[in-house]
């Protein structure tokens, strides 16, 4: 009897011991426990010259690209390689976001990457794009950068888009922004068509010669008349 109580007791005291717990591998812990931080990832659009800036980006998908609009009046919208300087149906377009001289504050448009496939994006302002302001998000390589760039300048006219798609429009300040704007421009330094030079007069006439004086010609006309005087003389009488 002792010995079935004793059985019990110690069944009932291994039963309450509590169980070790199982142990997961710290880099499954880790990957179950941290989410990837989405990156922004800046790009200057226009400035000094009309490019983007930097024309070649690596994105995962969740990461923001945000466009910041330096000097002059851009866009950044979507295209294909095959029509670069059109708008694809349905894709991302930022609108035209100008920068003035003197201006505090930045024009943005962020977009958050939905894929890693290659996507093409050009400036639809003047022939912005026909001079190679492109860029891509998640090239296949420096090539594919470089036929989008060459595919681009050989259009004729870009295509605008119409309305804002595919991200939010924003400001930040200039103290936060990827860039310096360019100085602004100097009107006494010039840069535009010299002054038209004023067409040269015409020779003038010579000058007649003044009329002889009245006085003069009477003067004239007595030392003639003298002269011819003297040239007569009075005859002689002889007395015999």
């Amino acid at each position: 009897m002792k010995l079935i109580v004793g059985s019990l007791l110690l069944a009932a005291s291994v039963s309450a011991i509590p169980a070790k717990p199982v142990m997961l591998g710290t880099s499954g812990l880790r990957a179950n426990l941290k989410t990837r931080q989405a990156k922004v990832i800046p790009v200057v659009v226009g400035g000094p010259q009309d490019t983007f800036n930097p024309n070649s980006v690596t994105a995962a998908v969740g990461d923001i690209v945000q466009f910041q609009f330096s000097n002059g009046n851009h866009t950044a919208t979507q295209s294909t390689l095959e029509a670069p300087c059109t708008p694809l149906n349905g894709g991302v377009n930022s609108g035209h976001i100008p920068f003035k001289d003197g201006q505090t504050d930045v024009g943005t448009f962020s977009m958050v990457v939905s894929s890693t496939d290659p996507m093409f994006m050009f400036c639809a302002t003047g022939p912005h794009c026909q001079e190679g302001q492109v860029m891509m998000i998640n090239p296949t390589g420096p090539q594919q950068v470089l036929d989008f760039v060459k595919a681009a300048q050989s259009t004729q006219k870009s295509v605008d888009g119409t309305a804002i798609a595919g991200g939010t429009t924003s400001q930040i300040t200039l103290a936060n922004a990827a860039f310096v704007p360019a100085p602004p421009k100097d009107p006494a330094a010039g840069g535009g068509a010299p002054p038209a030079v004023p067409p040269a007069a015409p020779p003038a006439a010579d000058p007649a010669a003044p009329p002889a004086a009245e006085g003069n010609a009477t003067a004239a006309a007595n030392s003639t008349a003298a002269t011819k005087g003297k040239s007569k003389r009075s005859p002689i009488l002889l007395a015999y």
